[in-house]
């Protein structure tokens, strides 16, 4: 099921539906990497069995957000 807010994804596999719930093309990188893709740019996401950590997870959201697939919230930057 694919969370309705790009902040509750905590594994690979929650931004990659997420982003294809959202209309973006995603595609297999190598190995357990996905690439998700719009007509704004690309991100690599990693699908490994367990959350990502904190760092990985705010940088995917900024890139989810610099290619169009989500809300950056103000609120939730500086937090």
């Amino acid at each position: 099921m694919a969370k309705k807010r790009l902040e509750q994804c905590r594994s690979g596999r929650d931004f990659v539906n997420y982003a294809t719930s959202n209309g973006a093309d995603v595609r297999n990188g190598k190995g357990s990497h996905h690439i998700v893709s719009t007509d704004n740019g690309s991100c690599v996401v990693p699908l490994h069995n367990k959350d990502l950590g904190k760092g990985l997870r705010s940088k995917i959201i900024k890139t989810f957000v610099v290619i169009g697939l989500g809300i950056l919230l103000y609120l939730w930057l500086v937090a």
